[in-house]
This record gives C-alpha cells, structure tokens and sequence, in this order.
C-alpha cells in the first residue's frame, strides 16, 4: 500500500461529513447570507467536526473545471510518491490554453510538474502527469474515477485530468469536498497549495508561475485552495482558511464570482466561532 494511503483514508473518515442528499441552504433560503452568495452549489464546512455551516445544492452535478487537479495531484502522489521522472511527448504539449510550456523529449521531475499543476493550474503537465502515471491518459481517467468512488463519490465522473470541458464531466460539492479533504491530509500536496508562486527550470528558459488563487497573502487566514473557471463550468473553488484555530473547508461551484463568493461564507463561518 502507498505510504499516502493510510493518512488519507484516515482524513476522509474524519473530515468528510457531507451533509444529506437534498440539503438545503443554511442558515434558510432567502436570507441576507443565501441572497449575496452567487456560486449555484457551495458548501461549507468545519474541518475538525464536519459540522456543515452553510450548503447549496450540495450534491447537484456541475462541471468542475481544474479542481479536478486536486484528485490527478492525488493520484499520482500516491502512485509515485512524488519521485522519479517524465519525459514529455508531443501530445502533452498540444493543449490550451494553460502550459508551462513543455517541450517534447525533455525530462522533468515528478514533484516539479505537480507543483505545475497545483500553482500554475498547467494543463500539459496534468496529462504528461497522466500519461508516466497512468501508461495512458485514458487508462489515468479510469484510475481517476475508479479512486473518487473509493472515497465516496457517488455523483462524479471525470472526462480527463486537468478539467478542461467535456461532456459529462461533472462532480458536485459533497464529492469534491471528499476530494480536497483528501489532498489536503497528503503534507506535501497542502505544501504546494498555499504557495504563492514557483520558478521551474524548463527547456525554453525559467518560467516563474503564480498562484491563481487571488485571496492567498490577502484574504486574512487563507490557506491552500485550487481554483478553476471555464466558460461552461464558470468559477470553481475548493479552499481552506484558519483563523484563531478554527479551519474551514469551503466548495463553490458555478460561481460567478468566487472571490466574493469566499470572502462572504469565510467570514460567516468565522463569525458563528467568535460568537460561540
């Protein structure tokens, strides 16, 4: 078994308390809180007890967009255990529109394409990933749904590894909070989340690759996130914040603006603690 396994597992049995199939908005629907969030599915969560503190449509099917990076970074940790090396082909480099870019035959170490594709949400180092992981990318997809299931993900089911559009990929709030969970208890994987930019040593030069998550370094207490947008899926977001030794997990889904979208629940959600 892979030495990430058994923290994994531990932390999906822990941390992941979805709430229950057809869940509705709390506090109700209609109030202040429910009428500014924008994101169509979102759900937030304590971290520690898996009290649910606020859920839309927790477990609607909605495109996710390259938060499905975060089960790709998964699997391939616990398949490689970050080490070793891949040597990138052409077809790696071919898509759009996010790229480091890559360049065919050249090598670069596992870690350092993970970090790629976490801080700098790249799609080509997401399928040269799949591809030295996998033997393929299509057999690394099978791999992809075959580990959501294991964690619990009954409403998921993903098309490729760095969540451009296809049709019927789709994950939902509930599932993909299993999935960060997930992540997030593999050390190195939250490590890779929360920094703010990366300089990788690639074959056209040094590429300097920023965070895209806009609240780190900014939003009080923000930790690691992943963040995602599509023009079909709009804004996706899985994060985690602390703030006086309370952590927060927070979902959002087809947001239109998921910085405001955050920032709103965030501060909900470390109010009910002040208060208490």
């Amino acid at each position: 078994m892979p030495r990430f396994m058994i923290p994994v597992a531990l932390a999906v049995l822990l941390l992941a308390q979805p709430p229950p199939a057809g869940a509705r908005t709390q506090p109700g629907a209609g109030t202040l809180l429910d009428r500014k969030v924008q994101a169509r599915s979102a759900l937030l969560v304590d971290a520690v007890s898996g009290k649910v503190l606020f859920s839309r449509n927790p477990t609607e099917p909605l495109p996710p967009a390259s938060t499905v990076k975060l089960l790709t970074a998964l699997l391939v940790c616990e398949r490689t255990q970050l080490k070793g090396e891949v040597v990138v082909q052409k077809a790696d480099t071919l898509v759009e529109p996010s790229r480091i870019p890559l360049r065919p035959g050249e090598t670069v170490p596992v870690r350092t394409l993970v970090k790629s594709l976490l801080v700098g949400s790249d799609n080509d180092s997401a399928l040269a990933l799949a591809r030295h992981t996998g033997g393929s990318v299509e057999r690394f997809v099978t791999m992809m749904n075959d580990r959501a299931r294991d964690l619990g993900c009954s409403n998921s089911l993903f098309k490729n590894p760095n969540g451009l559009p296809a049709p019927g990929q789709v994950t939902t709030a509930c599932d993909l909070l299993r999935i960060f969970q997930a992540a997030m208890a593999v050390p190195e994987l939250r490590e890779i989340c929360r920094t703010p930019r990366i300089t990788l040593d690639t074959a056209v030069g040094p590429q300097t690759l920023k965070n895209h998550n806009k609240l780190l370094g900014v939003y009080p207490g923000m930790g690691p996130a992943k963040t995602g947008w599509t023009v079909s899926s709009k804004h996706t977001f899985a994060a985690s914040a602390t703030r006086d030794g309370h952590e927060l997990h927070l979902i959002l889904l087809h947001s239109a603006n998921k910085w405001a979208d955050a920032e709103t629940l965030f501060n909900f959600g470390f109010e009910q603690f002040r208060r208490k």
